[in-house]
């Protein structure tokens, strides 16, 4: 009786998950198109199978890049559509999902409440014409073809942003005046704008391997601004990837994240992945759960999941999770 599967079973299983559930840190915002230079055109397919054709010109038109199955992404289709039907008539709105292949991105748009334009950038031409370095991404294109600005990332005040945007390429707005509503709280602070640069700093870092040194960046940007949820949590997954050992240090910065957006499913991840280290099981499986929740597409969380188990040797549950991430990741 017992075990059904053997650890090399779920090594197997472990790595197919891998090569399909590969996650890229990026950089920043556009690279290709420079603020108040003319935007590429480009053509693509949309999710309703009609060819679209994308150039600026003619009508405002706000230009997201998005990525299906990230948390904030979904956020951000959600806040354009808000957009989209506050400006019927006077503004475009299209999103451009940089990868298609990887679920079903007509179902997950429509999911996230898209009722405008949502292209398929099946080979990556838009994304690298335009140089896309964060996801999402959003950019507002006057009526003349040219950028007015752009707004990478999403958080609470990622709409207010995207409007003053629209109200600046309408004439309505200078690019100088604040963001309405905004306040010294949620206006984006020196302090941001360095703890911002401490962590990009860290991601590169990270990339060539030298991870010892992205930790220190990391602990700068988070000293910087100790109310940037993204660099708590990226500290806090560097010092649990270089060792279980780090698991009492990184706690605190998931914590921290975890109070600062209670739904982030990076931060639950993190958490859970804490849990687990110290012993935890049954804390870190109902983190994991909770995380599936806010994500339509969670299969690193079934991955996670899957690691879990397979640390408290329960092997069964390890390759029903590793099969729910392939699962989700194949149809």
């Amino acid at each position: 009786m017992g075990r059904r599967y053997s650890r090399q079973w779920v090594v197997g299983a472990i790595t197919g998950v891998i090569c399909l559930c590969g996650l890229t840190r990026t950089g920043h915002a556009f690279h290709g198109v420079e603020v108040g230079g003319s935007v590429p055109a480009f053509s693509l397919t949309g999710i309703d199978g009609e060819k679209v054709a994308v150039s600026g010109g003619g009508q405002v038109m706000v230009l997201a890049f998005v990525r299906q199955g990230q948390e904030k992404s979904t956020e951000a289709l959600g806040a354009l559509q808000e957009l989209s039907a506050g400006h019927t008539g006077q503004v475009a709105v299209v999103a451009v999902v940089a990868n298609p292949g990887e679920g079903d991105a007509a179902a997950w748009a429509r999911g996230a409440g898209a009722a405008f334009p949502v292209l398929l950038d099946t080979d990556g031409a838009a994304y690298g014409l335009y140089g896309v370095r964060v996801m999402p991404s959003t950019g507002v294109v006057k009526a003349d073809g040219t950028l007015t600005g752009i707004v990478d990332g999403f958080t609470r005040r990622t709409g207010d942003e995207i409007e003053h945007l629209i109200q600046v390429a309408l004439g309505f707005a200078s690019a100088d005046e604040p963001v309405a509503g905004a306040d010294p709280v949620s206006a984006k602070s020196d302090a941001r704008k360095s703890a911002e640069r401490s962590l990009e700093k860290a991601k590169l870092l990270l990339k060539r391997k030298m991870g010892d040194k992205a930790v220190g960046s990391a602990e700068e940007a988070v000293a910087a601004d100790d109310e940037y949820g993204d660099a708590h949590v990226f500290l806090g997954e560097i010092l649990l990837d270089l060792g279980d050992d780090n698991a009492a240090k990184a706690l605190p910065h998931f914590e921290k994240a975890l109070a600062l957006d209670p739904k982030s499913m990076a931060a639950k991840i993190g958490l859970a992945r804490v849990r687990s280290v110290q012993g935890d099981t049954q804390g870190a499986v109902v983190l994991l759960q909770q995380a599936a929740m806010l994500n339509p597409r969670p299969e690193k969380v079934y991955y996670e999941l899957g690691r879990v188990y397979e640390r408290a040797e329960d092997y069964q549950h390890a390759v029903e999770a590793y099969r729910q991430a392939l699962d989700r990741l194949l149809h």
